[in-house]
């Protein structure tokens, strides 16, 4: 679907990117030619995803706990400073809880949600669209939402509005940073991933074959999702922006 080098000399931030979704964008992009960026908070599940790396050289890993968001705006700005201007982000980063309404983790379960599918990927695209992080023209970010922002489940309402939060704020910014800039979001459905396939005893094999059968195309893998990025990180899709983007096999429908 791409070139080889068709992201040769640009350069990418990828938050969430020590595991799952996030690294495999990142190690894609990597392959492609970008030089990539990773953050996450495992420096060794970063260091084992470098080694994986097609190019190592250009796939630097920045240990970081995005739920620590306080000051990270200016963290990230420093950070394209030292290394020069970013030609875009992947904004990845993300934990999903499961917990009633009438749960007493349920307010708890909120802030920690918000904390960092939130207002920890917002602050690093403040400190991106800052004009002394000096962005390049034409960059393009992508906020990683959910399909169950946009479809009901039990037991996830705080999940869900996390996930929703992230839609209604792409519009509004995208509409603030056009045209020099883009920005959008995909809404991913079950994805299997290693936090996934980590919860044996939520998500075991019953669980995947009933969630089988939701999707008409079947649940997804990484693999499935990683191109759409990759699409709209490029100049192909110069023409989108502001939109969420559902990719879940028909699972919303």
């Amino acid at each position: 679907m791409f070139q080889a080098d068709c992201f040769e000399g640009k350069r990418f931030l990828i938050t969430g990117g020590s595991s799952g979704m996030g690294a495999h964008i990142a190690l894609s992009l990597n392959a492609l030619g970008a030089e990539v960026f990773a953050l996450g908070r495992d420096t060794q599940k970063l260091e084992s995803k470098k080694e994986q790396a097609h190019n190592q050289d250009n796939f630097i890993t920045i240990t970081q706990d995005m739920s620590q968001f306080k000051g990270l705006d200016k963290t990230i700005l420093n950070l394209a400073k030292e290394y020069g201007s970013f030609d875009g982000a992947v904004l990845s980063a993300g934990i999903q809880q499961t917990a009633p309404i009438q749960s007493v983790l349920s307010v708890e379960s909120a802030t920690a949600l918000f904390d960092i599918n939130y207002f920890g990927n917002l602050q690093v695209l403040k400190g991106l669209l800052d004009k002394r992080a000096k962005s390049n023209e034409g960059a393009s970010f992508v906020w990683i939402s959910s399909n169950a922002s946009v479809k009901a489940y039990k037991g996830i309402a705080n999940y869900s509005a996390s996930k929703a939060a992230i839609n209604a704020a792409v519009k509004s910014i995208a509409l603030e940073i056009a045209p020099k800039f883009r920005l959008n979001a995909i809404s991913p459905g079950f994805v299997l991933t290693e936090m996934i396939e980590s919860w044996k005893s939520v998500y075991n094999a019953q669980y995947i074959d009933d969630m089988d059968k939701q999707y008409p195309l079947g649940i997804g893998s990484v693999e499935k999702v990683s191109p759409l990025v990759c699409f709209l990180l490029s100049g192909d899709s110069a023409w989108i922006t502001g939109q969420n983007i559902v990719i879940d096999g028909g699972g919303s429908l």
